[in-house]
């Protein structure tokens, strides 16, 4: 994007989104990327989506590009690292966490120790953590599993202290995968006072993923979706027409929805359609410059208001909800 929003951008969001969007929107999915945590045989050069950002994605970064591509918009994150083993958790929560308009998460890994991560969470007014598949406990032979992101020490803590938890669930089946389904229930379960917040509402890009499987949740309390990368307006209406609007949380997997491009839903299958060759996901790179493409953002915003929701709804969703619960998580550990 290199920091400029095209004159046909402009005129999207003037026609489409300039008063439709709440005046305050809180992103609840986004990845503040510090070259400092990485080591320097380990960079972030690798990164390509961040290479319009200057090789890294600051908070005042976040800020800089959605002043251009939402004018006018107070935005509020909540934001963690970019999840890999090689990363230093502890400097990559420290962004400045204001806990006014900038909240954080800790990178996890279940090697860490619990001494390690309440000590980071402590330091730096931390609301939670982030998990991944690729920093879980391996077992060879043995596809990771959503309760290796864990270890029992790690859940009891996150429960004991009332935290956040954005989970990327695993498996290839995502939400469709009883064994994936199994271990969310447990954790909402087992730990009903930590608040897990599955993303991309359980990664559900495509229409068969998301019917039926998200009813499966309203019973719990904690459990939380986010909607980050998520533009499909079926999905989007599937889960609000079935599931507490108050825990659905509006996220984009910044810097990621910057980049130009739409997901499609192909024969219960999902790609994204771009005209650059960006490394993430499944990909149909058009580089004929027949289409014109809009930030991946655009397009969740469009499916979103494709929804017609209550105002009120519309307003908690963007903004609302997840200010109410990182607020509160952060208030009730660090006080005000």
């Amino acid at each position: 994007m290199n920091g400029i929003v095209t004159d046909y951008e402009r005129q999207v969001f003037a026609e489409e989104f300039s008063g439709r969007v709440p005046r305050k929107i809180f992103d609840s999915h986004v990845h503040i990327v510090l070259r400092r945590s990485y080591p320097a045989d380990r960079g972030t050069e690798s990164i390509d989506y961040l290479a319009p950002h200057g090789g890294e994605f600051s908070v005042q970064r976040f800020f800089e590009v959605y002043e251009e591509l939402l004018p006018g918009v107070e935005m509020s994150l909540a934001g963690f690292g970019m999840p890999a083993m090689h990363v230093d958790r502890s400097d990559a929560a420290d962004f400045g966490t204001d806990n006014e308009r900038v909240f954080g998460l800790r990178l996890l890994s279940a090697y860490d120790t619990v001494e390690q991560i309440e000590a980071d969470i402590r330091k730096h007014r931390l609301a939670g953590v982030k998990p991944y598949a690729n920093m879980a406990l391996k077992t060879p032979g043995r596809e990771v599993e959503l309760l290796d992101f864990f270890t029992p020490e790690q859940l009891e803590m996150l429960n004991r202290l009332k935290l956040i938890a954005v989970v990327h669930i695993p498996r290839a089946m995502r939400l469709e995968d009883p064994l994936n389904r199994k271990q969310m229930k447990y954790l909402c379960e087992k730990y009903p006072d930590a608040t897990f917040v599955f993303a991309h509402i359980g990664r559900a890009y495509y229409q068969r993923c998301a019917t039926k499987y998200v009813d499966e949740f309203v019973e719990f309390p904690n459990a939380y979706w986010d909607t980050a990368m998520i533009n499909h307006e079926g999905v989007l209406r599937y889960t609000f027409d079935h599931f507490p609007a108050e825990r659905i949380l509006f996220g984009t997997d910044a810097p990621i929805s910057f980049i130009r491009g739409k997901s499609v839903e192909i024969n219960h299958q999902y790609a994204y359609v771009m005209p650059e060759n960006y490394d993430f996901g499944t990909t149909l790179i058009d580089t004929t410059g027949k289409i014109r493409y809009v930030p991946f953002l655009y397009e969740q915003l469009r499916s979103v208001l494709a929804l017609d929701l209550p105002r009120r709804t519309l307003e908690d969703f963007f903004f609302g909800s997840a200010h109410r619960l990182y607020t509160t998580t952060v208030e009730r550990i660090h006080g005000k």
